[in-house]
């Protein structure tokens, strides 16, 4: 089966030809937008099929995008399935809190497993380029657990730190 990928893909030997911080940012790119074009999500193998990247590499993008949860994956047997993670419910669910030099997106996300509330954590250097650091997802249906829980650490982090200004 096909998947649905950009119109232009550079070669290999393109890509390879690229200084090395656009060379990555050009595969983790070309991955999301393969990512976004695909709705049932795509395997590793299919993308590394289909744009001639190297397996190691490709599989190296889809796992950060995982880890900073612009993506996420389903293990089907021998192999994982990657999706995008999640369209925007709507354009209103969404909030930026900018903390020094770092910025939290919030945002209310739907993705095949369910509704989620999504924070990423980016960092702006001084010619304010974002890049992302990580993120957390976390169930709508859990949201109120999972705010309890942070107060409760709040508050024995906020004991801790106060008891020990005391000594």
């Amino acid at each position: 089966m096909e998947i649905g990928t950009p119109k232009i893909i550079l070669s290999p030997d393109e890509v390879q030809a690229l200084k090395p911080t656009d060379r990555e940012n050009y595969i983790r790119s070309l991955i999301k937008n393969i990512l976004l074009m695909n709705d049932n999500g795509v395997m590793a193998s299919e993308i590394v099929d289909t744009t001639k990247l190297n397996r190691i590499t490709v599989t190296k993008h889809l796992e950060y995008l995982v880890a900073i949860r612009e993506a996420y994956k389903s293990d089907r047997g021998t192999g994982s399935v990657y999706y995008i993670n999640g369209r925007l419910i709507h354009p209103t669910d969404r909030l930026s809190v900018p903390i020094d030099n770092k910025i939290y997106d919030f945002f209310k996300l739907e993705n095949a497993e369910g509704n989620f509330i999504f924070i990423q954590e980016k960092e702006q250097d001084e010619l304010r380029s974002k890049t992302v650091k990580g993120g957390i997802m976390i169930r709508c249906q859990d949201l109120l657990q999972f705010m309890d829980g942070l107060q409760k650490f709040r508050t024995l982090v906020t004991s801790v730190n106060y008891a020990e200004a005391q000594y």
